[in-house]
């Protein structure tokens, strides 16, 4: 009974976002000032865009899936303990095993997760998990205020506010604390650069290519008219 509550509780948590994070983008991190009316109530398509797009990891949408429910099955598993260790009611235990521990560790230690593995895959796994950590904390502490009031009520409301506008951020591919969770692209070789040929190779101080150099032996010369000194000799004149 309390699995399926939990898994109803995480769907509605990740549409309740995606809810939110379409309106902020539209509100606040688009230039846009003018909207049709169809863009603030027809909002279906890009809700479930958003959370097929939390899903995903690096376009697979496979392991994006099992990264986020094994993430928010985790946190579930995990505040369980908490209900085996307290007594029924409010506890101390209770609030420590349903504290965002998890998503806190992989919020603050994601800027060296990205410095270690900025060219792997991996990196892109980091969006489902911290969305499922949050999700499935928010899910659990639901399950456990509704079915026991295990929980105090302003406890759980903080962390919802807590975890949701860092998931809005996430979700809208904004920068967090001028950390930004989308993978840096990285180029794999230097051909769309000239090979491995450096710019200053390429040309001279001059700015003109060795090429044009053979092809114009004149292409090297300061003098804008090409004339250099007076062409016509003193005994000219």
């Amino acid at each position: 009974m309390e699995f399926f509550l939990f898994l109803l509780f995480l769907i509605c948590f990740g549409l309740l976002t995606s809810v939110i994070s379409y309106y902020v983008k539209i509100l606040f991190f688009s230039a846009k000032s003018n909207y049709r009316r169809e863009e603030l109530t027809d909002i279906r398509g890009d809700v479930i865009r958003i959370f097929l797009d939390l899903l995903e990891s690096n376009g697979n949408i496979l392991y994006g899936s099992l990264a986020f429910f094994l993430s928010a099955l985790f946190v579930w598993l995990w505040s369980l303990l908490g209900s085996l260790l307290g007594e029924k009611g409010p506890g101390v235990f209770e609030h420590i095993f349903h504290m965002p521990i998890f998503f806190l560790a992989l919020f603050f230690s994601y800027p060296v997760i990205k410095e270690a593995y900025q060219e792997r895959s991996l990196l892109g796994l980091c969006k489902p998990v911290l969305s499922g950590f949050a999700l499935g904390n928010l899910s659990s502490g639901a399950v456990h205020y509704g079915l026991d009031r295990d929980l105090y009520f302003l406890f759980y409301l903080l962390l919802f506010f807590l975890q949701i506008p860092v998931l809005v951020f996430l979700w809208n591919q904004e920068p967090i604390f001028g950390v930004s969770f989308e993978p840096t692209p990285s180029y794999e070789g230097e051909s769309d650069w000239g090979g491995s040929d450096s710019f200053e190779d390429s040309f001279g101080e001059s700015g003109t290519t060795t090429d044009d150099l053979e092809e114009n032996p004149f292409a090297d010369e300061t003098d804008s008219y090409g004339l250099g000194d007076d062409p016509f000799s003193e005994e000219f004149k």
